[in-house]
């Protein structure tokens, strides 16, 4: 998925000959561990985070030219939230919106082509969702009054990642969706499925009270996608299981207090370079603090950090140390793919250092 270096408004994306000459590098693979290792960070976090890291992007790359998607949303896709919602709730259907970067987000334009814009999709959609685009593109023609539309719903929803699909009912609930170019229909249609399934437990919830509504909202809230974006844009759902959960039986609350721990520590390291001795300094401190939830999530950064800053073999020893402390507390795909790499890629230290040091900017 293509990733914010800032919140809307704003985005940026690297300029061309920057790629081209990372895409020389000597070292490129390493920079391209370094970047799945940032993806199995996002995959693992779940919970609220304000900031996202930007080097998804090179992964598809930036120069798309040729792919750029007309001014105006495709037929069918509504650009108007409000009647999308009243549509939605005359229809009994749920809205479906596609947070795209048109012109300048390659995973927005292959998610398009490949799943949301196929006759396969249209019939799925049918008589489920009306379809929603809150596009955000860099050319100056776009509409202005609509980016500013565009750019307050992308705030209201936390997005931070592009492309998104969330799926809301008609007040504007979160109820699901996914991120990311998913590649086929049939990836994209078990969060999908989900997202209505947790329409039903909304309106079960909406005949409830107390502790009794909280469990049930709580039901849909544990089946939200676990990225990091969903997190934030299930921010509004999480808040209102606590106010009918004050004693804390569903443990909604823990939840809240890991997500505001990791928002505090993001807010604290966009203050530093990532390959900057202070920014070493307030990983290692923040590992000390983490809640249990939060300390592979640091660990991962602090492993990064240290590829990143390693000038002697002895460095890398000490980073593979790191590595093998932080695979017990991953999930056992993402610790068997971290296990992978680490086998892989610290075989030959000396070989590593030299591509390591090769791919930094000079």
């Amino acid at each position: 998925m293509d990733v914010l270096l800032k919140t809307v408004p704003g985005v940026r994306i690297p300029p061309a000959p920057r790629i081209e000459e990372a895409l020389q590098q000597q070292g490129f693979f390493v920079f391209v561990f370094l970047l799945d290792l940032r993806q199995l960070l996002c995959s693992y976090h779940r919970q609220k985070q304000l900031v996202m890291t930007s080097i998804h992007s090179f992964i598809f790359g930036c120069c798309t030219a040729a792919l750029i998607a007309p001014a105006f949303a495709a037929d069918g896709w509504m650009t108007d939230l409000p009647a999308a919602m009243q549509k939605a709730q005359k229809e009994n259907k749920l809205v479906l919106i596609d947070f795209t970067g048109s012109d300048w987000c390659s995973a927005c334009i292959l998610l398009r082509r490949n799943v949301l814009d196929t006759a396969d999709f249209r019939e799925y959609a049918a008589d489920k969702f009306v379809l929603m685009e809150v596009d955000l593109p860099q050319r100056k023609t776009f509409d202005a009054t609509l980016r500013a539309k565009n750019e307050a719903i992308a705030r209201r929803y936390n997005i931070g990642a592009y492309p998104t699909v969330l799926v809301i009912n008609h007040q504007g609930d979160v109820l699901g969706g996914f991120e990311g170019n998913v590649k086929s229909l049939k990836d994209a249609i078990a969060p999908l499925d989900n997202a209505c399934t947790a329409d039903t437990i909304f309106r079960q919830a909406a005949m409830q009270s107390g502790t009794t509504k909280a469990r049930t909202l709580y039901t849909a809230y544990t089946h939200f996608p676990t990225s990091k974006s969903f997190a934030a844009s299930a921010e509004a759902l999480r808040d209102q299981i606590m106010q009918a959960d004050p004693d804390n039986v569903t443990g909604i609350h823990d939840a809240a207090a890991v997500q505001e721990q990791a928002r505090l520590f993001l807010q604290q390291r966009a203050a530093h370079s990532i390959h900057s001795p202070a920014m070493g300094h307030l990983l290692r401190q923040q590992l000390k603090d983490a809640l249990p939830a939060n300390r592979a999530g640091v660990m991962m950064e602090l492993c990064q950090h240290s590829m990143g800053t390693a000038e002697t073999v002895d460095d890398l020893q000490t980073t593979r140390r790191m590595f093998e402390e932080l695979i017990p507390l991953l999930p056992p795909d993402e610790a068997g793919e971290i296990r992978h790499y680490v086998d892989t890629y610290f075989r030959d230290l000396g070989a590593l250092l030299q591509m390591l040091k090769a791919s930094r900017p000079r």
